[in-house]
């Protein structure tokens, strides 16, 4: 009797949570695991670089404010190596958005961001990704 093969592996998102109130990390950690990302967490930018370097995500959602490296230092450091240039960014922030500028992240929302907002972002900038040619 021959099995049934198994189906292909979909590959799975991961995302970076950046912020450091771990009362926000938290529930969208929970959120994105349940729609399906491998969501990985840090408490500030510092962090952040560290778990990129270990395991570059596909996403980051950062935290504007934070202690010892905030969100707009992490997106400089983002951008500064063609290793992690082009992962999107989606900065989360209560923070009152600076004026026009360079262009450090994909996507400013504002806290509290509904969720379904939030996810639908993700997924947004995530298929631009995956459909953009990859350079040589």
């Amino acid at each position: 009797m021959k099995l049934p093969s198994a189906s292909p592996q979909v590959a799975v998102a991961t995302i970076l949570l950046v912020d450091d109130d771990p009362k926000t990390l938290r529930p969208l950690r929970i959120l994105l695991e349940a729609e399906g990302y491998r969501v990985l967490t840090a408490l500030d930018g510092k962090a952040a670089e560290s778990v990129t370097e270990d395991d570059q995500p596909d996403l980051i959602v950062t935290d504007w404010m934070m202690p010892s490296v905030d969100g707009v230092a992490l997106c400089r450091w983002l951008k500064a190596d063609t290793a992690t240039a082009d992962i999107p960014v989606v900065m989360l922030s209560a923070a009152q958005p600076p004026q026009p500028g360079e262009r450090l992240w994909d996507v400013l929302l504002r806290k509290p961001t509904p969720i379904a907002r939030l996810t639908e972002v993700i997924a947004c900038l995530l298929k631009t990704r995956r459909t953009r040619p990859v350079q040589p």
